[in-house]
């Protein structure tokens, strides 16, 4: 390949990291304490090979744009090296004293397309505290920017000594590999993003790795926690993203003229792209640019954009039998998806479904439902809850301003109680405690608001979805199953966002341990159909009178084979275990903008369904609203459909499609963390006045 030339450094790298630490490039005055800091970081390394300040120097004539440092009060307490090389990765067994004695340090390559990192240090008094993340994001930032294939080095496995006698070398090194042994050194690496390339034996003269060390790669098509990826790359083949027009371009705009003349003007829209077509996690505009796509549909595609099985499934149902309706005759689809929820919703009992065909129509008939089978009327539901936009469930939904303002009067005998939002645990209590008082006036409210022999229903979502991904405490949901067993109520999970595979469980409530009446699902059911369901108790199930329920379009054959091929999909372990994986990853580089943006005030959520909070002042947590939206404009323009949440509107929510591969979340997260990082800078000075 063709790599850039050596473009020089405009400006000096700095970055704040917080806590007075400052990341910045290497100066030649700092050399001696770098000789200090490597005595100190690596104590039982062989002297002679250990970098001197004279080496420091040598980096700094060679490559000064690869030197880094982090400073504190003026001391320097981390440091890295690097310089650019050509890598024969079939031949890669160079010693380390061959990088400090001469040939690897003096015969940099300034067109060399690695990055090898020399040496990478943190004093042991700033352990723990990001600082080698930090280092190895500014040296991402630099592959990015010099356009190479990504970084290397040659990592110790600083944990071998100790336990060289029970294993051989590449049994230990599968072991960490496999996360059944943690290396003081390179696990940590290993959760940074690197790939292990292969063991290097007689590396280097140290009893603490005895002798050994790894080659690790972290390629440039991942990011990093707290790197700053460019809007857009002037390689095309970085990665899925590719942009070729302005945002939004020509056919956009005319796409968009035309919806502004002739779709009514409260239908909101999150971003200002026109989708032309989209597979897996990527979506095509009108003007040919390709989008990551982190918001899924607001959580529809678990199973991804056009995703072959339902394709084909879809394709197949509809040369048969695209609709008779099953309030006139009974087919086979609609009895076989069925079925699968009874088997996969959680609880040992006799169950039945009813399909509808959106979220809101499958809460109202679960509603219906468990008011005829107690013959009450009141529900119960809480504060920040989405349920939907018929008159019955935005009367259940919170956030009056965005999606109830102007269109009362609402359904009455409705109870909306507080839900512990632990971000904003009130001043002088603890989480702990403000969890346990929020349990408490669960049963306060059954004295204060309503009787319990009143109350038919109570409906929650065991994540809160438009409310801010607040996972519900499990010691909530449980006294909420407590008093419904106590007085006859039905308890309703709303599992229309959370559901389906979307936390690492087949259903959120599971990571709770507490086990609904009834489950309500719908979005990605059905792959991006129109179909939802109400699952549960038998007895609750059959309670309405014969013809009490049902729909013209409920249960639309297509859109159940759609559902049947989307809930195989998703129930399969292997689906499942990529999920987890892609959550933690969400929150491993979600975590890093946190530790780097005051910006960023909170990061929550359960499996993939992740959040970040944005706040004005972390003390107050003043909603930044406006600063939200830009992130995600920004964003956009980079490359990456994003959307915001939460009561205040101050929250980046993502719903990747769960096909999505780790490369592309990576990608995608960088592009998103620039965002973060931009509008972060530009109110840093705002924020310094005051």
């Amino acid at each position: 390949m063709t790599t850039a030339p050596l473009k020089p450094v405009d400006v000096p790298y700095r970055r704040d990291v917080g806590d007075g630490l400052l990341v910045r490039g290497t100066r030649a005055g700092d050399a001696e304490q770098l000789e200090a800091l490597q005595r100190i970081v690596f104590p039982t390394l062989a002297d002679d090979e250990r970098f001197k300040a004279h080496h420091y120097r040598k980096h700094l004539e060679l490559f000064a744009a690869g030197q880094f440092v982090v400073e504190h009060q003026g001391r320097v307490v981390a440091a890295t090296s690097t310089i650019r090389r050509h890598f024969d990765f079939d031949h890669p067994h160079h010693t380390f004293a061959e990088v400090i004695q001469g040939g690897w340090l003096t015969s940099h390559e300034p067109d060399g397309p690695w990055l090898y990192g020399c040496d990478l240090g943190v004093h042991p008094d700033y352990r723990s505290r990001g600082l080698a993340r930090a280092l190895y994001a500014a040296r991402q930032e630099l592959v990015w920017r010099l356009e190479l294939l990504g970084q290397l080095t040659a990592g110790m496995i600083s944990g071998y000594g100790a336990i060289k006698d029970r294993h051989p070398p590449e049994e230990y090194l599968e072991l960490v590999r496999r996360g059944q042994l943690v290396d003081p050194t390179l696990s940590a690496q290993l959760a940074l993003g690197f790939e292990i390339r292969t063991l290097l034996p007689d590396h280097l003269h140290d009893p603490a790795s005895d002798n050994h060390s790894v080659l690790i790669v972290l390629p440039a098509e991942r990011s990093i926690a707290g790197a700053i990826r460019p809007v857009q790359s002037s390689r095309p083949t970085m990665g899925s993203i590719r942009l070729q027009t302005e945002i939004p371009g020509p056919n956009s705009r005319a796409l968009l003229a035309r919806r502004g003349a002739a779709v009514a003007a409260g239908l909101a829209k999150a971003t200002d792209i026109a989708v032309a077509r989209a597979h897996g996690a990527l979506v095509e505009d009108a003007d040919g640019n390709t989008f990551i796509d982190l918001v899924g549909g607001i959580g529809m595609l678990a199973v991804g954009h056009t995703p072959p099985d339902v394709v084909a499934a879809i394709a197949d149902q509809a040369g048969k039998l695209v609709h008779t309706c099953a309030l006139v005759a009974t087919y086979e689809p609609y009895v076989r998806l069925c079925e699968l929820l009874n088997e996969i919703t959680p609880g040992n009992f006799p169950k039945k479904t009813l399909l509808a065909n959106s979220g809101a129509e499958a809460v109202e008939n679960a509603v219906n439902l468990a008011r005829r089978a107690t013959g009450r009327p009141v529900l119960i539901c809480f504060e920040g809850g989405y349920h939907g936009r018929t008159l019955l469930t935005l009367s259940l939904t919170s956030k009056y301003g965005l999606f109830k303002k102007g269109f009362g009067p609402f359904a009455p005998e409705i109870v909306r109680l507080p839900m512990p939002n632990l971000y904003r645990t009130p001043a002088g209590m603890t989480p702990a405690e403000y969890l346990e008082w929020s349990v408490a006036q669960l049963d306060h409210a059954l004295v204060a608001q309503v009787d319990p022999s009143a109350v038919a229903a109570i409906l929650i979502e065991p994540v809160q979805g438009e409310g801010g991904f607040l996972p519900v405490p499990a010691p909530f949901l449980a006294k909420i199953r407590s008093l419904c067993d106590q007085h006859g109520i039905v308890m309703v999970a709303d599992e229309v966002q959370c559901g389906f595979g979307r936390t690492g469980k087949l259903f959120a409530i599971e990571h709770a341990g507490v086990v609904p009446d009834l489950v309500v699902t719908a979005k990605s059911l059905g792959a991006g159909m129109p179909i939802s369901a109400v699952t549960g108790r038998a007895d609750i199930m059959d309670s309405a009178h014969l013809g009490g329920i049902g729909g013209t379009y409920g249960g639309s054959p297509v859109a159940c084979a759609a559902a049947i091929a989307a809930v195989e999909t998703i129930r399969r372990p292997e689906f499942l275990a990529h999920v987890t994986r892609l959550g933690q990853v969400m929150r491993e580089v979600m975590s890093g903008w946190q530790a780097t943006h005051d910006l960023v005030g909170d990061v929550r959520g359960l499996g993939a369904m992740m959040l970040a909070e944005f706040v004005r002042d972390r003390d107050t947590r003043e909603p930044a609203p406006e600063e939200t939206l830009a992130i995600i404009r920004r964003a956009v323009q980079g490359g990456v459909l994003a959307m915001r949440a939460g009561l205040f509107s101050n929250c980046v929510r993502l719903l990747p499609p769960l096909v999505i591969s780790e490369e592309q979340l990576r990608e995608g997260l960088a592009v998103l963390g620039e965002a973060v990082a931009h509008v972060a800078g530009q109110r840093a000075p705002a924020a310094s006045a005051r």
